[in-house]
């Protein structure tokens, strides 16, 4: 499903320092496809004069000024998300695919007091970005996921002992990428894993996409994403408090994370604005073998609230101070952390 429609969201932060060479130009026919593309279905296509914009590239004099003018255009029509990946720029990223994936399995933060003090009642879980493989088949890629999201739910299964009355999701450094193993693996935290209500959806000019987590699977609009019969694990207590830290790394699919839990009964989020970037990217391969993200919808919580712009913390930490203990802090004095 990772062609779908909404199906990925891009890593913004991240890939911003490895922006292709601005030499680099798309073919003659992927340059017509890219603007037919936008006009029709970019987010915000009205902040384009597109009559103007085929004409400047048609008169463009050199591939520098090419590469300037289109990515002016898909800049103001995807309110600067989407953006055009050249194929070696698509075989360089590839290359770090592999780290993100694994990173969705690392270690939870280790705390002082981890082993014996009030925060060993506490359960984390830190997820960062996701990139796929674009070089791989859809089947290796959707392999990757599951392998991703599993990881994640292991971790979150080896800390649920039954001692723990409430978790911390950090998702502070997670700049964007594949938000799906990102929702499967936090899937047992989310909510009743047997609920068919939404976590989250896309919200486009004419409908809405919800999304759900039950059944050991998340779910668009009805059909199965990615699931796997590893990825069913229940909390011992499925409504535990859950803090949500975040800042202005959170970007794209980060941010689809935390409106995951907005809404969600038992959870505050601390930290400071997300980055602004609360819109779905779709991957277009082009004639040339380049590829488009091309920003088609807004992304939502599960009551449908979102505008695609930062993300506010319910309670913002100042710059320079970690919201860790904030969040520590509201955590223990809920109900569910004050019983025996």
């Amino acid at each position: 499903m990772i062609a779908g429609r909404c199906g990925w969201l891009m890593v913004v932060l991240a890939a911003a320092s490895g922006a292709a060479n601005a030499q680099d130009v798309p073919s003659a026919e992927a340059q017509a496809r890219i603007l037919d593309l936008l006009q029709q279905q970019s987010l915000y296509r009205d902040r384009v004069d597109w009559s103007k914009a085929r004409a400047e590239l048609a008169a463009a004099r050199d591939p520098v000024q090419t590469r300037r003018l289109l990515d002016d255009v898909i800049q103001r029509s995807s309110g600067g998300h989407g953006r055009w990946i050249s194929p070696s720029q698509l075989r360089t990223e590839s290359k770090r695919a592999p780290a993100t994936q694994a990173a969705m399995g690392a270690a939870p933060l280790q705390t002082e007091d981890a082993s014996t003090g009030p925060t060993a009642r506490l359960g984390w879980i830190k997820v960062g970005a996701y990139m796929d493989d674009q070089t791989q088949p859809q089947e290796v890629q959707y392999q990757a996921r599951k392998q991703a999201a599993i990881a994640l739910q292991a971790g979150i299964q080896e800390q649920d002992d039954g001692n723990r009355c409430g978790w911390v999701v950090d998702l502070r450094g997670n700049s964007g990428g594949n938000m799906w193993p990102m929702l499967l693996g936090m899937g047992p935290l989310l909510g009743d894993a047997k609920g068919a209500d939404p976590v989250g959806m896309f919200l486009l000019a004419d409908k809405r996409q919800p999304w759900a987590y039950r059944e050991g699977a998340v779910w668009l609009d009805g059909k199965a994403v990615v699931g796997s019969r590893n990825t069913q694990y229940t909390l011992r207590h499925p409504g535990a408090p859950v803090a949500v830290l975040f800042g202005p790394r959170t970007a794209s699919s980060g941010e689809a994370s935390v409106l995951a839990f907005r809404g969600r009964a038992a959870s505050r989020s601390f930290g400071q604005p997300s980055a602004g970037y609360s819109t779905a990217n779709t991957p277009q391969r082009l004639p040339d073998g380049s590829l488009l993200l091309l920003t088609g919808s807004v992304i939502a919580d599960r009551n449908g609230v979102g505008d695609g712009n930062r993300l506010q913390p319910d309670v913002i930490v100042a710059e320079g101070q970690d919201a860790t203990t904030a969040a520590q802090a509201w955590l223990l004095a809920q109900p569910a952390c004050k019983l025996p």
